[in-house]
């Protein structure tokens, strides 16, 4: 995610720091790079929060909030509870909307 005046700015690459929280969504080919590689990325890039979504926990929401150069250990949300975020921006949901059928 990033500010819409970034969005409106840039056409297709953004920097690190217009980066709000970086949001992956680990799937069963994704999960070492889900969990290791892009978080160590983003946190080396700066980027102030990871949320990483697993689905086959729930889902379950990690949230991940960068202290120096690293993340702290990740915050989990699980499915049936709301997640109350502050940073980058306030919102509250609970992890199991993300798999709600639509319709």
């Amino acid at each position: 995610m990033v500010p819409a005046e970034t969005v409106e700015a840039n056409e297709l690459m953004f920097r690190p720091e217009d980066v709000l929280p970086a949001v992956e969504v680990v799937g069963p080919s994704t999960q070492g790079r889900d969990r290791h590689l892009k978080r160590s990325a983003y946190a080396a890039a700066g980027i102030p929060v990871y949320w990483r979504i697993e689905l086959d926990d729930g889902p379950s929401l990690h949230v991940h909030e960068l202290a120096g150069d690293e993340y702290k250990p990740a915050e989990k949300h699980e499915a049936g509870e709301t997640a109350t975020l502050v940073v980058p921006f306030e919102v509250s949901f609970d992890p199991a909307a993300l798999l709600r059928r639509r319709g």
